[in-house]
């Protein structure tokens, strides 16, 4: 089981590579979800919840804990599982098809999300 100092620093890593994708790819995230979305990922096995904003294609840092508010993009996933899609050892839609990633959102969003794939 990895531990949260290493989920906290993986997931620190995805939104730093989002700030560092070429203008294309966020226009495009911009684009596909045009209103800010607080996105919740839930790590079950560390009892851990940190949550971030997207907003204009840009995540805007990562905060401990659930959002003040309802979270629009919930994201259920292992410790383990996080560190293997974040190192590129598992896929995304595989580990969502496999269901050792679970994703809820609404309708429209999980629509518009799919088109970025």
């Amino acid at each position: 089981m990895a531990t949260k100092r290493q989920v906290e620093r993986k997931l620190r890593e995805l939104i730093e590579r989002l700030d560092e994708a070429p203008d294309g790819a966020k226009e495009s995230l911009a684009e596909a979800l045009p209103e800010p979305r607080v996105i919740e990922v839930a790590i079950p096995d560390l009892d851990a919840v940190y949550w971030t904003e997207l907003s204009r294609g840009h995540m805007k840092g990562l905060h401990q804990g659930a959002p003040a508010g309802e979270a629009e993009i919930k994201v259920r996933v292992s410790s383990d599982h996080l560190v293997d899609l974040v190192d590129g050892n598992k896929s995304l839609f595989g580990s969502f098809l496999g269901g050792q990633v679970k994703i809820e959102a609404s309708f429209s969003d999980l629509l518009r999300l799919r088109k970025l794939a």
